[in-house]
Order: C-alpha cells, then sequence, then structure tokens
C-alpha cells in the first residue's frame, strides 16, 4: 500500500492512521481500495461515483486517484474543487467520511513533483491510462489526471 506504514504515521493526522489501520486489516479484500468521491456537480447538483485509493501523496496526508481527463469529475473539480469522500470497509465495519478542498493536478501543474507518476509499479491497464497515441486518433488522444484531497 503507497504510503503507508510507520514511517508514513509520524507525519500523519490521527484519520490517516485510523484510515491506514483500516487499509491494512481490509487488504485481503479487492474492494477495500474502492470508495466514493461526492463533487458538486453542474447547477449545483451532488454528483457521486466510485473511484480507486492510488495512495497517498509523499509527505503529506493528501489521498490520490487517478482519472480521465474527460470525465465530468475533473470539470466539476476545476470549477468548484471542494469534495467529499465516504469510504467503508465490510470486514471492519469502519466508515470514514472524510471532506476538502481537491487538487487536479494535470499538465498545466506549474509543479512538476506533483506531475511525477509511479509509472513502474502500475498494473498494465492503469498504465494505459498514461499513454497516448499518435495526434489525430481522437478515440484514444487523452491524458490521465491525480486528484488529491
Amino acid at each position: 500500500m503507497a504510503g503507508g506504514g510507520a514511517a508514513a504515521s509520524a507525519l500523519s493526522s490521527p484519520w490517516r492512521t485510523l484510515l491506514q489501520r483500516a487499509l491494512d486489516a481490509n487488504a485481503h479484500l479487492k474492494h477495500s481500495t474502492f470508495f466514493q468521491l461526492a463533487t458538486v456537480g453542474e447547477g449545483g447538483r451532488p454528483a457521486n461515483r466510485t473511484v480507486v485509493f492510488r495512495g497517498f501523496q509523499e509527505h503529506c496526508d493528501k489521498i490520490q486517484i487517478h482519472t480521465d481527463a474527460r470525465s465530468n469529475k475533473v470539470g466539476e473539480l476545476k470549477e468548484w474543487p471542494l469534495g467529499e469522500i465516504c469510504w467503508y470497509f465490510t470486514d471492519s465495519w469502519e466508515q470514514f467520511r472524510i471532506s476538502g478542498i481537491i487538487d487536479v493536478i494535470d499538465g498545466s501543474s506549474s509543479d512538476p513533483a506533483k506531475l511525477q507518476v509511479d509509472y513502474v509499479n502500475l498494473k498494465s491497464n492503469q498504465k494505459l491510462m498514461f499513454r497516448r497515441t499518435q495526434e489525430g486518433d481522437d478515440s484514444s488522444d487523452w491524458m490521465a489526471e491525480k486528484a488529491s484531497l
């Protein structure tokens, strides 16, 4: 699990330590890395979807996900960057609700460190998110984006 363990807990907020314990205790469940992300959609309507935990941003408590830049959530977060996650662990019956400002990190970011992706440790289907085809092939000419809460 990216960002977990004793070294991370020394820098962490109390909620992160509790969340990491829940992640570790439920690691045998494939769905334990899925959580719901709620954002503010068009016209102020709530929008909720399931996303996959990709680890904590290094040296802080920000939770990372990767997403297709074409998804609605990217536009919603750029327009209104507030969101809330709800994470439920079925074996331990624990629920975490975390709200805050969400940063969308894309190619326009001025911080090159934020653009770093641990490409080597991504699963093969995740690596496809970061591939661009030759220009002109609109069917898959896109970039992935990271979001941190």
